[in-house]
């Protein structure tokens, strides 16, 4: 799995773990805000510079991902931050592997899954996934700067359809009750978001996360899924609270906060 390495040595390292669309230079932003911090940047099984590669299963990914943590971070252990699949992924992580990550920030992970009429459509898209058009709108809704929407169109047309029903067909089913409880036990603390203006199923998983005390929940005051393009200064205030004291920004609402339109 191919991972990028930058501020080597600078201080506690960061894995940042992509979404489902874009790969690891999504996080392009957030790891030019953190000089003072090891970051990890892999392209998952199937993305990226990893297009080649084969989806095994959100364990196997997960396990990976933790090999990495222990073989290349600052003292085998890491900050993990995961967006989307890569939430759902660092979820899993955590569970799994709560020896090797320092800390957890996920946001908007599909942690109940997605049925009806949702995840008919959604699926329904797989279906355009060789279409350029297809990717160009992605990137609108995206809100990506002009100069990246070529490289996103670039890496969507790379990534296998075959790899995308995998990935699609297990996170819609959501995470197993176990995967759930071993998080719970873990005792690593857990920032678990979803943007106030996200998707139902994205907001309503936030109730999934264990109800302990390592575990805090909340929504992004106007944000939708993307929110680290949509608003990255909002993204890396959040992200340096939480990794330099724990601390959960203040501009974040509590969870059963209204949706905004």
């Amino acid at each position: 799995m191919y991972v990028t390495s930058a501020h080597e040595g600078a201080g506690p390292s960061v894995l940042f773990l992509h979404g489902g669309n874009i790969p690891g230079w999504m996080w392009h932003d957030q790891v030019e805000a953190l000089p003072d911090h090891h970051c990890l940047v892999p392209d998952l099984p199937g993305f990226g510079a990893s297009a080649a590669l084969d989806w095994t299963s959100l364990a196997d990914v997960a396990d990976r991902a933790a090999a990495i943590v222990a073989d290349r971070a600052d003292g085998g252990r890491a900050h993990v931050v995961g967006m989307s699949m890569g939430a759902v992924v660092g979820t899993v992580l955590t569970a799994r592997h709560p020896e090797v990550v320092h800390s957890a920030l996920l946001t908007g992970a599909l942690l109940e899954g997605v049925g009806g009429l949702a995840r008919r459509l959604n699926t329904m898209q797989l279906r355009l996934w060789d279409r350029r058009w297809y990717w160009a709108a992605q990137a609108r809704m995206f809100g990506l700067p002009p100069d990246a929407v070529e490289q996103f169109v670039s890496d969507g047309l790379a990534m296998r359809v075959e790899n995308m029903r995998a990935v699609v067909a297990e996170v819609y089913e959501g995470l197993p009750a176990a995967d759930l409880a071993a998080l719970g036990r873990s005792e690593v603390p857990v920032l678990g978001l979803a943007g106030q203006r996200d998707m139902r199923p994205v907001r309503e998983a936030l109730r999934a996360y264990p109800d302990v005390a390592a575990i805090t929940t909340r929504l992004v005051p106007r944000m939708h899924h993307a929110w680290n393009a949509e608003d990255p200064a909002l993204f890396n205030e959040v992200l340096r609270d939480w990794l330099t004291c724990g601390a959960v920004n203040r501009q974040l609402m509590p969870a059963g906060a209204r949706r905004v339109e």
